[in-house]
């Protein structure tokens, strides 16, 4: 069931900023090439009433060019996006709460923030862990301000949610995890499908999917950008066919709909993590779509595909846990279609939409103090 919200009885203005352009996003959305998801509850929010500015840094300036030149440098220090937070605090008397969808956005408006520098309140949504990469034990104190400055800091799992309270220990219930899923009218009604398909290009594993799927000799579709820079694509079976989009392009989410409507099942094959986020805008899809999923089993992902019935997990780079995988699918073609159907009924029954994803923010909004963070 989707919530019913409510618009707000004061009109607050919020700031945002993330690591894609969300005005352009937003334009896709209202055309309807792209499901509403991927604003992160911004259009939801303005139903709602509140008032909000993208904020999108400017032409290229001197913060521009000192951020190109610390990412030259390599610089350890976790300072976020500068020329956007430039952006916003040029634009500051222009928002009640700065908003960033995207946890490494705003990390010197946060330090700013901890030192009482910055009254603007922080919302932030964090999708990896905190602190990786070489040198971690430098950047500890820096992260650990950050999280101080942010004032509601959630996340889009329990395990990265814990990790940021665990560093704040008087403020233990700073974050939550949050289900970020799918904009459910925006995805066509499931169909049985033939095959298996896997997309996408965050920490993805084709090559163990593709192996497996060349092994169990059903018919396989690999979407990605560049398969050139992986010889081992080459070794893959006539059954497994590779798609790109072509020098300059990718793949629009129209084209990208289709071919996921047109497969039985949806693969989600990943390398191992144990520090980032990957895999979960292909299981949304999957979800709202009404498809089975085979994914790897990834830290970050909080929903147990097994437990909820909708499809089989795979440890990372095991290519006879795929192949076991796919043949199940392509042996009990019923039960897939009944696993897409309890995956299409987490959406419109069981909160996993985008309304709700709105919902949760609207209310960590409500709940920020105006006062300076502690």
């Amino acid at each position: 069931m989707q919530p019913s919200l409510s618009r707000t009885s004061k009109s607050i203005r919020i700031l945002v900023l993330n690591n894609y352009p969300l005005g352009d996003v937003w334009q896709e959305v209202r055309r309807g090439d792209k499901p509403d998801h991927h604003l992160f509850g911004i259009n939801h929010l303005e139903n709602m009433g509140y008032e909000v500015k993208v904020i999108e840094p400017g032409p290229s300036n001197a913060i521009a060019a000192l951020a190109r030149a610390l990412r030259r440098a390599r610089n350890p220090i976790p300072l976020g996006a500068l020329d956007r937070q430039w952006a916003a605090w040029r634009a500051l008397r222009e928002g009640d709460v700065i908003y960033a969808p995207c946890g490494d956005e705003l990390n010197g408006l946060a330090y700013l923030r901890a030192a009482g520098l910055l009254k603007t309140p922080l919302l932030c949504i964090q999708h990896h862990t905190l602190n990786r990469g070489r040198l971690m034990s430098l950047r500890n104190p820096f992260i650990n301000t950050l999280v101080r400055g942010v004032d509601a800091f959630p996340a889009l799992s329990e395990k990265v949610a814990a990790e940021i309270n665990q560093r704040c220990r008087d403020q233990a219930h700073k974050s939550i995890a949050l289900a970020w899923g799918p904009d459910a009218r925006f995805y066509p009604r499931s169909k049985a499908g033939h095959g298996v398909l896997a997309a996408g290009r965050t920490g993805r594993d084709f090559v163990t999917f593709g192996l497996a799927a060349s092994r169990a000799g059903c018919p396989a579709r690999i979407y990605c950008l560049d398969p050139a820079r992986t010889p081992d694509f080459a070794t893959f079976a006539p059954n497994v066919q590779v798609h790109t989009p072509g020098q300059g392009r990718v793949f629009s989410y129209p084209e990208m709909m289709q071919a996921h409507q047109d497969a039985q099942v949806i693969a989600i094959p990943l390398a191992a993590s144990e520090d980032s986020l990957a895999g979960l805008t292909s299981l949304v899809d999957a979800l709202a779509l009404g498809k089975p999923v085979i994914m790897t089993r990834n830290p970050f992902i909080d929903l147990d595909i097994e437990a909820r019935g909708i499809g089989r997990w795979v440890a990372p780079g095991d290519v006879e846990g795929w192949e076991a995988a796919i043949k199940w699918f392509k042996q009990n073609p019923d039960e897939g279609l009944a696993m897409g159907r309890r995956a299409r009924a987490l959406v419109d029954d069981q909160g996993y939409n985008s309304l709700f994803f709105a919902a949760q923010i609207e209310k960590l909004l409500r709940n920020i103090s105006i006062a300076p963070a502690q």
